[in-house]
């Protein structure tokens, strides 16, 4: 009986020293991106006229349908020269987007949401609206948003 108690103490003890930190993570490793999503909810879907800022200035258009999310932008650099943004449908889960695309003969890491308008009568969005963030393959982040002009 008193080697079982001795080893129940040292269960316990065990583990009480485990940390969160030593434990496996859960979900995919960090920037492996979502699983293949199923696309965009259908409250979501449509077009979106987007503005980007940061390193990159521009404008352009998201368009969110079943096969995913598709970037298309003009957008200017710094010193005035202009580039293309463009992506591939990406792969959406939850209604958030993850992937990549294509800027300045380089490529750019995509990550953004989309949210629905507001169905309350206050109606906080009164269209849906889209965030991103991207990264250039040179280093340069720029953001984009934009409110829903077509529903899907």
């Amino acid at each position: 009986m008193r080697g079982s108690r001795r080893f129940l103490l040292f269960a316990v003890l065990a583990g009480l020293l485990v940390r969160p930190a030593d434990l496996p993570a859960k979900g995919p490793p960090p920037g492996a991106g979502p699983p293949p999503g199923k696309g965009p909810s259908s409250k979501v879907r449509g077009k979106y006229v987007l503005r980007i800022a940061g390193y990159y200035t521009g404008s352009g258009e998201l368009h969110a349908t079943g096969a995913g999310v598709r970037i298309s932008a003009a957008v200017r650099d710094p010193a005035g020269t202009l580039h293309q943004l463009a992506t591939d449908p990406l792969d959406v889960v939850n209604d958030r987007f993850r992937g990549s695309g294509t800027l300045a003969g380089g490529t750019v890491e995509v990550d953004g949401r989309l949210d629905p308008k507001d169905g309350q009568r206050g109606q906080v969005l009164k269209s849906g609206r889209v965030t991103f963030t991207f990264r250039s393959s040179s280093g340069h982040f720029a953001r984009g948003a934009g409110d829903q002009r077509e529903p899907e």
